[in-house]
């Protein structure tokens, strides 16, 4: 079972602020180091997370390089980012409030969390109950009733 965090009804005004704020804050809970943040900004630029699910999700991540501690970092924003479709075109965006950001050291478990993971949202009202919390409580059970 991989420990989650939670950041909820933050402000990030885009995928920059979210990453640099996540980063921060993981790292000042030991989970990370402060590269993590430029190794997700140079993952996203390549691969892209933005799930076209309905409402969109966004699964950010990179090698578990600078992870000191496996995570799952779950922020619940308070107005929608965009952010690149997943293997989309350059142009083609999503637009989520809902975030999981993915802090795994292991790569062979890294990929099975990420399977995991999209295959929950897709089969699931992850993220529709995710955005009907009201507090920080509300949205962990929503998102633990899923994963």
């Amino acid at each position: 079972m991989i420990e989650k965090s939670y950041m909820f009804k933050t402000s990030f005004k885009s995928k920059e602020e979210l990453f640099k704020e996540g980063t921060l804050y993981l790292e000042e809970r030991g989970y990370v180091t402060n590269e993590f943040e430029g190794a997700l900004n140079e993952r996203e630029k390549e691969f892209p997370t933005g799930l076209p699910t309905e409402p969109s999700v966004a699964i950010p991540h990179t090698d578990g390089t600078y992870v000191k501690k496996n995570t799952i970092l779950c922020i619940l924003n308070d107005t929608k980012i965009a952010f690149n479709e997943m293997g989309g075109d350059e142009e083609d965006y999503v637009y989520p409030q809902v975030f999981f950001l993915l802090a795994l050291s292991d790569g062979k478990e890294h990929l099975e969390q990420l399977q995991n993971l999209v295959e929950k949202l897709q089969s699931g009202n992850l993220v529709t109950d995710s955005l009907q919390a009201n507090n920080t409580e509300e949205f962990r059970k929503a998102v633990e009733n899923y994963l």
